[in-house]
C-alpha cells in the first residue's frame, strides 16, 4: 500500500497557497485604497453655493433661526409649541433637515409652527458619517437668505427649550460671541496626519455638535469649501457601516487565521473619527475668526 504522505503534502501546500492568494489580494487592496490621497476640490459643491452678498449691518428685528436635524418627525413639538407661542413672529424663524419627502404639516406635528418649515432639499443622513455636517450646512445656507437671522440655534430632535423664549433671545442677542463646545481631547487619537497642512494638528479641536452661532461664524461653515472635502475623507466613523458586521470575512478567511489576524490588528489601529464631533470647532480654530 502506497504512503498518503505526498498527497497530504500536497493538499497542505494548495491550501497554503490558496490562503496566501486571498490575503495578499485584500492586503493589496486595503493599501491601495489607503494610499490614495484625495485633493479638496477648488470649486465648491452645490451645497456650499454662497447666499446672496448682504450687509453686515443689519437694521430691524434681529432673529433668531432654530435649526432641526431630526431623524423623522419631531416628537417633542408640543414643548416648542409652548415655548414659541404668543411669542413676536418677527423674532424668529424656523428650518427643518429631516429625512427626504418627509413634510411637516397638521398630520405629521402637533404644533402649526413647523407646518411647512422643511428644508426643500434634504439628505439622507447617517450617524457618525459626513452627511450629518452635510445636514448642518443645508440649514445654515437656508437661514442665510434671510438677512433678518443673526443667530444660528442647532438642535436635535430630542432637544428641549429650559427657558423660556423672552430669557433665551435676550441672552443671545446681548452677545456678539457664538456659543461653542470646543477642547483639545488629549486622550483619543482622531486626527489623521493626512489632514496638514490644511488642518494642523494644533487646531484641531472636539467638542458638542449643539452650537449657537453669531451669522458671521454661521457664514464660515456654510460656505466653507476647503476644510469639509478633508474631513470627508479622513474623519471617518471605522469600523464602517457597511463593514462593521466582520462574519464575511472570518469565512473568507477560515483557512488563513493567522493571516485574519493581521489583518484585523491593522483594522484596530483605525481611527474611529465622528465627524461632526470635530468639524465646526477644527473649522473655526483654522479659520480663526
Amino acid at each position: 500500500m502506497k504512503s498518503s504522505k505526498p498527497q497530504h503534502l500536497l493538499w497542505f501546500g494548495f491550501k497554503i497557497v490558496i490562503a496566501l492568494c486571498f490575503s495578499s489580494y485584500f492586503v493589496f487592496a486595503y493599501l491601495n485604497l489607503h494610499s490614495q490621497v484625495k485633493l479638496p476640490s477648488l470649486h465648491p459643491p452645490v451645497f456650499h453655493a454662497s447666499p446672496s452678498s448682504r450687509s453686515h449691518h443689519f437694521e430691524g428685528t434681529p432673529k433668531i433661526a432654530f435649526l432641526f436635524l431630526a431623524r423623522r418627525d419631531l416628537p417633542l413639538d408640543f414643548l416648542w409649541d409652548s415655548f414659541f407661542k404668543n411669542v413676536d413672529a418677527a423674532k424668529f424663524s424656523i428650518y427643518i433637515h429631516s429625512t427626504p419627502g418627509f413634510l411637516f404639516n397638521e398630520t405629521t406635528t402637533r404644533s402649526a409652527f413647523f407646518h411647512g418649515r422643511q428644508l426643500n432639499y434634504s439628505i439622507q443622513v447617517i450617524w457618525g458619517e459626513s452627511s450629518m455636517i452635510e445636514a448642518e450646512k443645508l440649514l445654515l445656507l437656508a437661514a442665510l437668505h434671510d438677512p433678518a437671522n443673526q443667530r444660528f440655534v442647532l438642535l436635535s430632535d430630542s432637544c428641549v427649550p429650559l427657558y423660556s423664549f423672552t430669557y433665551l433671545y435676550s441672552y443671545l442677542m446681548s452677545s456678539s460671541k457664538s456659543f461653542v463646545d470646543s477642547f483639545i481631547d488629549v486622550e483619543e487619537d482622531r486626527y489623521s496626519p493626512k489632514m496638514s497642512p490644511l488642518i494642523r494638528k494644533d487646531r484641531w479641536r472636539k467638542g458638542s455638535q449643539w452650537i449657537s452661532l453669531v451669522r458671521r461664524h454661521a457664514k464660515i461653515v456654510a460656505e466653507d469649501y476647503f476644510v469639509f472635502p478633508i474631513f470627508k475623507e479622513f474623519c471617518k466613523r471605522w469600523p464602517p457601516k457597511d463593514v462593521d458586521n466582520r462574519k464575511e470575512i472570518h469565512q473568507i478567511f477560515d483557512v488563513a487565521q493567522y493571516f485574519l489576524q493581521t489583518l484585523l490588528r491593522i483594522f484596530k489601529r483605525h481611527r474611529n473619527c465622528i465627524p461632526d464631533e470635530h468639524y465646526v470647532q477644527t473649522l473655526l480654530a483654522v479659520s480663526n475668526p
